[in-house]
């Protein structure tokens, strides 16, 4: 403890443990009130085992994070909501700085391919980058009831890209709140959102339809020097619309989602002031879905149908030649699904499906004239992906779960990956629980990484295969009336990395690279409206390359997060204050790069929401980075500034109920 302790940032430190004090005050003063407990639906989980168990009987690392935080933190955006996860960090991506990035475990990747997002069971990555945060970073989370999140392996479960985390999220029905809402939100940088949502019936059959709009100039954040050595602002505006139905009759639902965004760029494609990126993005897609739950059989049918268009233009080399580089996804599933839990305390699943996903419509413009013919940057291709899964939960007495797994696909252009998993769970007593596992996890390549033509930065390599990780975890959780306190170690191992060595751009399988690290989270849920927590994450990474071994940069080693909710009694009101201090450690540089590391910050979030103010209406104020304190985002180029993350950001919203 000695040593974590010397690491913390002195003011960091003295915030964080003022705001738990107050918090362990307040629960003393609240703790022989009736319960109202907060996190009943925080304590149960759905993704880990794709049918529902308790948090505690889980055979993963899970956290789960209710509607009621998410409109308690104030946030709007998916990227937002994550960083309240322990060993989640959101920054850029280190290399083209044209978005944001997110690092687990201490692993940052380009954009996010190492981690699955799935909305309502759907999965988003996209095959062309086989990244989500491109497009679904700023998803709004109006009417997102729960969000899952595996930190870990779900490969066995979920198939590519479930390599470090699974987010899971899942939206509301029309039973969840009344007929309609509609809410609007301003706040600086020119930021605006509106959102409406109409539904109708009760649960098991009921519609549900939300619209949502967007929109920000995105900063005019100062660069002190790009890769030419000049100076200038950001670029980085956003115009975001969506909007779902779903519809449940019965035993079948049907959900479609579509999402149209235009964006800019924090620099252009050669990393230099940008002034005229535009990038279009748009993803739509359905599922319909049939579930039929019985005694000892529960038996699923799933077909989804998924079209991602990427049309952008490039500003390249700071001046007025630009590249558009648009190409087209369609990705076509089915999937079918039998559970029978008819002997002995055994729950077998078995699970068949097939994806096909075609590429198409590639093609090169630069400066006006289509070089599609002779100077490409990618190609049209399909890829075929048959799968199998086989899982058996059992018990072979109340106090202990077993959890074995295995998940097999094929990919029509890279070849085979078999991903198995076990698990065991001692419920030691009614409130210690321990947890120990080991899992498989893959990720195919992109088709960026296999097919990338004519980029001075990245050349396609068809040869490329899957890289794999392993992981061994275990976890401990003890919880006695208002407290909990959970606790995980993890190692992983990653064979087979994708990646580039310098100075050549080819994509190739290299080495390995090792995840080590520890997550500590203590809770205290004294009543509905007053409880908190705290989050330590500790994280070390190292590749191993031809003998040479080198820590993993532009990532934290360390993650410290204090986060708690209480009511204000003021003149009446229904009033509540929501506080977040969370502290960044270092972050090391690259091998061979001389820049001083980047150092510690400490930043503190404020919301406060008003409800009642007269029937149906509501309203929020929320204030991040309350004191402008200064944080920076790595940029991998030695010659280049770092960008600054996090500036002070404020939104108010309003909102009624119909």
């Amino acid at each position: 403890m000695q040593h974590i302790a010397s690491g913390l940032q002195h003011r960091g430190y003295r915030i964080c443990m003022g705001f738990a004090a107050g918090l362990f005050c307040l629960s003393q003063a609240y703790a022989q009130t009736s319960m109202d407990m907060l996190f009943d639906e925080q304590d149960t989980v759905i993704s880990a085992t794709e049918s529902r168990r308790a948090l505690d009987q889980s055979p993963a690392i899970v956290t789960v994070i209710t509607e009621k935080q998410i409109k308690d933190m104030g946030v709007h955006t998916l990227i937002e909501v994550l960083e309240a996860v322990p060993g989640f960090k959101v920054s850029y991506a280190a290399g083209v700085v044209n978005g944001f990035s997110l690092s687990v475990r201490g692993l940052k990747s380009g954009e996010s391919e190492n981690t699955l997002l799935m909305i309502n069971g759907h999965r988003v990555n996209n095959p062309y980058s086989g990244s989500w945060t491109f497009m679904f970073d700023e998803f709004p989370l109006a009417d997102v009831r729960r969000i899952e999140i595996i930190r870990g392996p779900g490969s066995a479960l979920y198939g590519s890209n479930a390599v470090v985390a699974v987010i899971s999220i899942i939206t509301r029905e029309a039973g969840d709140f009344h007929e309609a809402e509609a809410s609007v939100s301003a706040g600086n940088r020119s930021t605006q959102r509106g959102h409406v949502s109409l539904g109708s019936g009760s649960i098991g059959n009921n519609y549900l339809l939300s619209l949502d709009e967007s929109t920000t100039d995105g900063g005019g954040d100062t660069v002190l020097r790009d890769s030419a050595g000049v100076s200038g602002q950001t670029n980085f505006w956003r115009r975001q619309r969506s909007g779902y139905l779903s519809v449940t009759s019965g035993d079948w639902n049907l959900f479609a989602m579509h999402l149209n965004k235009r964006r800019g760029s924090l620099l252009d494609a050669t990393n230099r002031i940008d002034t005229s990126t535009d990038i279009a993005i748009r993803q739509s897609f359905a599922g319909l879905s049939w579930k039929h739950d019985g005694g000892e059989w529960d038996m699923e049918w799933r077909n989804d149908a998924d079209w991602f268009d990427l049309d952008p233009r490039w500003q390249t080399f700071g001046g007025p030649s630009y590249q558009r580089s648009p190409v087209k996804n369609l990705t076509l599933s089915g999937q079918g699904l039998l559970r029978w839990r008819g002997w002995r305390n055994h729950e077998w699943t078995a699970s068949l499906s097939y994806e096909h996903i075609r590429q198409f419509d590639v093609r090169n413009v630069v400066s006006g004239v289509d070089v599609t013919a002779t100077v490409n940057h990618n190609r049209n291709a399909t890829r075929g992906v048959p799968s199998l899964v086989l899982q058996d939960e059992w018990r072979p007495v109340d106090e202990v779960a077993l959890t074995a797994g295995l998940r097999l696909e094929r990919y029509s252009d890279v070849g085979s990956s078999a991903s198995p998993r076990l698990a065991a769970i001692w419920h030691a007593s009614p409130r210690l629980d321990f947890k120990a596992m080991f899992a498989r996890a893959f990720r195919a390549p992109n088709f960026i990484e296999l097919y990338s033509a004519n980029n001075p930065s990245i050349i396609g390599n068809s040869n490329v295969k899957p890289e794999i990780m392993d992981t061994a975890e275990a976890g401990v959780s003890l919880h006695d009336g208002i407290w909990r306190l959970d606790g995980n170690v993890f190692y992983s191992r990653f064979h087979q990395r994708i990646t580039r060595v310098a100075p050549s751009p080819l994509t190739i399988n290299i080495g390995r690279t090792d995840l080590q690290g520890f997550e500590i989270e203590l809770r205290a849920d004294v009543q509905k409206d007053l409880y908190g927590s705290m989050t330590y994450s500790f994280q070390r990474g190292e590749s191993r390359n031809a003998g040479v071994r080198t820590l993993l940069a532009d990532v934290p080693a360390q993650l410290l997060r204090v986060s708690g909710d209480m009511p204000l009694p003021v003149f009446g009101q229904d009033i509540h204050l929501h506080g977040d201090v969370h502290w960044i450690g270092p972050q090391r540089r690259a091998s061979g790069d001389t820049r001083p590391m980047l150092g510690s910050a400490t930043l503190a979030d404020v919301s406060v929401r008003m409800g009642s103010l007269v029937a149906g209406l509501s309203a929020s104020l929320v204030v991040e980075n309350v004191f402008n304190q200064k944080t920076y985002s790595p940029v991998t180029n030695p010659l280049m500034s770092d960008l600054r993350i996090f500036e002070r950001d404020w939104m108010l919203q309003m909102s009624y109920e119909f």
